[in-house]
This record gives C-alpha cells, structure tokens and sequence, in this order.
C-alpha cells in the first residue's frame, strides 16, 4: 500500500489556520506561536541528512516568518522567496537558539539572489521547485544529500556557501570561529568549518560536464586551491561551479561532525542516480508509515493523520560512529528538547522502531556517563546546558518508557543511570531540601523516582528502590493544601500552576484527595478544561502587548498549542470522569488539527505535538516513564499497530461517529476493562483492543 500520497510534507510549516472552534475548544488559550514550525526538506526517516528550501526564515530556515514566541507570526518584507538549499533543519522548534542550514547551495545564472518560488511540490524523501527557469529537486541516499538541477539555458552556475550558519543577518545569524577550504581534485572540494563551537566536515561533489571549480570569498573570486581563515568572522566563502554549456548537473553534499574522511566516505557510497535514490527513500518512508494502518472511510483524516505520522519520525536523527561528546558508538542528536517529545514521541518511536530506540537509549546513558547530568536537548552544539532551566531529568523518563516497552536496553544500567541523574549537582536543592525554585521540577524528580522505584522494586535493586521511594515522597511540596493545585509561589515555564497540576502522576490519588472531595477536584478540571466558561480570542496583532500575561491568569488549557498540559485531558479518568476525557479529546481532534500548511496548532516540537495526535487518533495514550496506557477517545474506526518485536496490536472501534464519541465499553484480549488503563506491555505483547462507542455517557456520570 502507497502510504506516502497520504502525506503532506508541507503540513504545519505555515502560519496557524483552523477551523473556527466551538464549544469548549473556543475557551481554550493559545499562549505560545500560532505557527507549526515545521520544514518540507527531503531527509529519511531518522535520518541524518536533511536538504531543503532556504528562504531565511524562522526557525527552520523556510517560509516568511519572523522571529516570534508568542501570536500570529509576522513575516519578512520580503516575502516568502527562496535563497537556495541547505542541510540541517530543525522541525517545528521555536527559539532554540541555533538554526543550522549549513552548506547553502544555490543555482544562478549572473548573480546570487533570492527568487521567487514557482511550482513547489514535495514528497517524503523529495523536494522539488523551480527558481526563475531552472528545475531544482533534493532527495537523499544513505548519508548524503543529493541536489538535482536543470538549468533553462546556457550560462549556469551552482555556488555552494560554506559559511552559512542559521537565518539571514535581518533575522538571526551566527558566524563560524574558524574555516579552511580546500579543493580536492576538478569537481570535489571539502570544508572545515567551527559552527556553534562543533567542527563541522562538508564536502561536495558535482556530477556534470562543467567548464571549472573556483574559491570565493565575499562574492569575489580568489586564486589558488585552499582558502584558509583562523578567526571569526562575517565573510562569506565558499565554491562555485561554472557549468559552460551543460544544463544539468548533479551535486552531492555531505556534512560530519568526525573528520574529512567520513565526509567522503559519505559522498563515495552515496548514489549519484538521482532517481534511484529518490524511490529509495519514498520506500523507506512507505516502510517506516506502515507501521500504522488505520481504518477509516474519511481521506481528509488520511492525510492529517500519515502526515503527523510523518512528522513524528524525522527526529531524533541518527549521528553513530560521529559522537562530538564522547568516544565512537551509538549517538542521536535532536532530542531538541525532551521536554516537548519525552511524553509523546519518544514513547511511540520505542513502540515501532527497535533500533533507532537502542540508540536513544544508549546515547541518553552514554551522555550522563560522559557529563556527569543528563541534558534536556541534545543538538549539533557544544551547549550542553541548553533549555537545562524547562525541566528535571526528562530523558529518565524516556529511559523507563523504554524499560517498560520492552526495548532491549539494560534496566539495571537504566537505573543506575537515573540515579546518577538525580544526584547531578544542579538538583541539589532537592535531594538536600526537597524543594525548587519551580514546583514543576519537584513534580518532574519526584514522579521519575516513582516510577524508577517501582521498576527497581521489581528488579530486586533494594538499596536503589529505597533511595528512589525517599525522593518520591517529596511530591508534596509542590502542592498547596489549601487549594489542591501546585504553589502559586513558584515560577512556571509556558504556562501558569494550573497547566501542571492536573497532569497524570504515579501518585493521582492522593493528590485528587488535596482537594475537599472527588466532585471539587472534578469542578476544578471542568473549569480549566473551560466547561461553562465563556469564549476567548487568540492573541493577535489586534491585542494589547499584556494580553495574552493577563489571559493566562484564566488558568486556562492551552489547546494542544503547546506541550505543557497536553497529556491532561486523560486526568479525569482517575476521577471516574473517562466521558470528560473523551469530550475534551474530541474537540482537540476536529478543531485543533487539520490539513495543509495551518494544520498544527502550535511548534511541533520534533514530533512532540504530531505523535500527541497520532496517539488521541488512535485512541490510547502513554504514561510516560510508567507501565500505564489509557483509553481515550479514537477518530479511527480502527488500526493495525506492527510493533518493534514483530508482534502486532489491533484496535478494532464499533459504532464510531462524530457524534458517538464515549467509550461505551472496551475489552483487552476478551478481558473488559473497567477503568480505562491497562498494561503497556499488553500492547507490546501483541493482542487485540475492542471499544464500543456511544453517544450517551457511561455510568460514570
């Protein structure tokens, strides 16, 4: 089955356009952009080269917009053209700090310009459009980049920048620390570059009968075969290619962060068959979304749902044997940040995929091995400490999820790892105090040792079960009894106290009993949720620059905007309200999600926000860095999930319609459940899930 024509690759790069929400999604608060930030470069999935359109926009390099956090994006003045291709993107960050986009290779005739875009097409694996008269198509093959182009006369040229780093000088630029180009031999020449403190290998190849190979530096041409500079700087540099009278060409690029060797071991493996290469890489696409199959007669959900398929598997990307960090092994990079895919994504990658998940997991032990720490973002940067104030110790999680899918990693290592963790010098102040400046970093360690105590309990690790249960009690501290909701005394990261008190936790409960009785606890979840409440209007040029501080004192769900409360709606569940979960769901699906360029409510986050819909598509939900899955409410009449071991779980949905949205009933393996959760590794032992829908609420009500 052709899974690709499903997807399109340009969903979420664009600026936010939904249908028009109503009921309690139009009481929802949109506090971060209103743009998914995503980018149409053709890569593989997981792969470690990326080729795509750069135009100089935030942050992905494509597209008009401007630098923003917050609202409608504004967008460049001029326009949404495009200066060329480069490698490296990020997908759907926002303010990360860093924007690679190295090697910028442009086609041209007499001079470097930004032209106008003209019949963009795109596919998984391919990106194709034409600049002025010249046809230009990406694809990739193994860890190469391959770039496509037919010039419309005589006269062409391909300039390949090896100085560039991130967007435009108008819109956020960094400058390498220090260059040498060399040119190898007639149509081969090779970079080293210092970009965000990392050394940077690139080398290029150009397939074609073209008249010559030049240096440049500053757009002027310059003598000689090596150009070497020793400090920073803003010059340009790079090669240029002129073409004569041949009119196609083909140039394979090739970046690593190891040596020059691996560059050109990269391109001389590399096919130079473009169109082989590009069906090679639709293949492993169809491949990789297969893993899915949903059952559903609508095509529109076809479309948004293979498309957040998609976009939940081009990061992390796989770097192996190119580690900047420590010694030659497995190594990712793009965990950018776990504090937007540890919930979501990384769950569903260890669900489908055996491999790339075995180096997740190895790189997040070999990272607090070699650091002492485990970051929250790992990136082609030298700051380790990046976005190390959002979060504590968010790729324990990942590593228990993992533990508990079933991906063959060591737990007892595991353990030992989260332990490590914990006791890094930046969370003294909660093993010595039990407190933090945040409350939300009390929850983040106090929950993982929850849940590391359980799998250590289980293990036998009875000094490490101990230690991790201690800790685990500190959860407490975070709340203020009087009210059952996190401290109002504490800074909050995106969001207020009530985007974090209701998420599930290992002690749900007990914290449910904080509050006067089960029905206040309820009442408190309907109002955030914004049953009864009225309407809001999303932040826009039209508001004051206080509005959207002063929304947030709603105390309002952000909508799927942003990461920070998305996994709530499942909350009620523990308070025997699954019939609100489900209506929450649902709205999430039909006003929050949709098809083309505006389909995302928010920053995808490298899969974080598209696998959250892929998983409330499907129906169930992860508890990350637990045993848990949970019911919710499915969009698909049912799926067919191939699960890394080879074993298949089934989701068979009766009675579904826009209108039948509870879980009238649901069976596991012929075993009713009655409280919406069960076991993850009955999903990952294979098996079958049955839910009948209703359009009247269960007994729960």
């Amino acid at each position: 089955m052709n899974f690709c024509k499903y997807v399109n690759v340009f969903q979420g790069s664009g600026e936010t356009d939904l249908p028009e929400p109503k009921g309690i999604a139009s009481t929802w608060f949109f506090i971060k952009a209103q743009c998914g930030n995503t980018s149409p470069a053709a890569r593989l999935p997981f792969g470690k080269m990326s080729t795509g359109p750069f135009s100089g926009g935030y942050p992905t390099g494509y597209g008009s917009h401007l630098v923003n956090t917050s609202g409608k994006p504004g967008h460049m003045k001029e326009g949404n053209g495009l200066l060329g291709f480069t490698h490296f993107h990020h997908s759907g960050t926002g303010g990360i700090g860093y924007y690679y986009n190295y090697g910028l290779v442009t086609p041209y005739y007499t001079e470097l310009k930004k032209y106008e875009i003209k019949n963009e097409s795109a596919e998984p694996g391919f990106y194709a459009v034409t600049l002025e008269d010249i046809c230009c198509g990406l694809t990739v093959s193994g860890k190469a980049a391959l770039h496509r182009y037919i010039f419309g006369r005589d006269g062409g040229n391909i300039s390949v920048d090896f100085s560039n780093d991130g967007l435009t000088e108008q819109y956020g630029k960094a400058y390498s620390e220090s260059s040498e180009v060399i040119l190898l031999n007639k149509n081969t020449a090779a970079a080293k570059v210092v970009m965000q403190g990392i050394p940077l290998y690139m080398a290029v190849r150009l397939h074609s009968s073209f008249v010559g190979m030049t240096l440049w530096r500053n757009d002027q041409e310059i003598t000689g075969d090596e150009l070497i500079i020793n400090e920073k700087t803003k010059d340009t540099f790079g090669v240029r290619f002129n073409l004569g009278q041949e009119r196609r060409a083909l140039l394979l690029v090739a970046i690593s962060t190891k040596d020059l060797n691996t560059a050109l071991s990269d391109l001389n493996s590399a096919s130079a068959d473009f169109d082989s290469a590009r069906k090679k890489a639709f293949d492993e696409w169809n491949r990789a979304l297969s893993k899915i199959e949903i059952e559903t007669d609508s095509k529109s959900l076809k479309e948004v749902f293979y498309s957040n398929l998609y976009h939940s598997f081009v990061k992390p990307c796989d770097f192996s044997d190119e580690s900047f960090i420590y010694d030659d092994g497995a190594f990712v990079v793009d965990l950018s940040t776990l504090w937007d895919i540890y919930k979501t994504q990384l769950p569903l990658v260890f669900s489908l995929f055996g491999g790339i998940s075995e180096k997740i997991c190895e790189t997040l032990i070999r990272l607090t091995d070699t650091l002492g720490f485990m970051p929250n973002s790992v990136g082609i940067s030298s700051n380790v400490r990046h976005e190390q104030q959002q979060a504590r110790m968010l790729g324990s999680y990942a590593l228990l999820s993992a533990c508990r899918i079933g991906i063959n990693v060591d737990p007892h290592r595991v353990l030992r790892t989260i332990h490590k963790d914990l006791y890094a010098d930046d969370k003294k102040d909660f093993i010595e105090t039990g407190r933090c400046a945040s409350a939300t970093w009390i929850l983040d360690m106090a929950d993982c040792c929850a849940y590391a105590a359980s799998l250590a309990k289980e293990l036998g690790e009875t000094e490490l079960y101990e230690d991790f249960y201690y800790h685990s009690t500190k959860w407490i501290n975070a709340y203020d009894k009087n009210t059952g909701l996190l401290t109002a005394d504490s800074s909050y990261y995106e969001g207020t106290l009530y985007n974090y008190s209701f998420r599930p936790s290992p002690n749900i409960e007990d914290r449910i009993r904080l509050f006067k009785d089960q029905k206040d606890f309820i009442s408190a979840l309907d109002k955030f949720f914004g049953f009864g409440q009225p309407s809001v209007e999303q932040p826009s040029d039209k508001h004051p620059d206080d509005y959207i501080r002063k929304m947030m004192l709603l105390g309002r769900f952000q909508g799927f905007n942003n990461e920070p409360d998305m996994e709530t709606p499942y909350t009620y569940s523990f308070a025997g309200r699954h019939d609100q979960t489900c209506r929450v769901l649902r709205a999430g699906m039909e006003y929050m999600f949709t098809t083309g360029r505006g389909g995302l409510p928010g920053n995808n986050d490298s899969g974080g926000l598209s696998s959250c819909y892929v998983w409330n598509a499907l129906g169930i939900f992860p508890v990350a860095g637990s045993e848990i899955m949970l019911i919710g409410s499915p969009i698909l009449n049912g799926a067919r999930i191939h699960l890394f071991n080879g074993n298949t779980f089934e989701i068979k949905v009766y009675n579904n319609s826009k209108e039948n949205i509870y879980v009238k009933k649901a069976v596991l393996n012929g075993r009713e459940i009655k409280n919406f959760r069960f076991n993850i590794s009955e999903v990952t032992g294979g098996g079958l899930l049955q839910l009948w829908m209703d359009k009247k609420r269960g007994s729960e009500c």
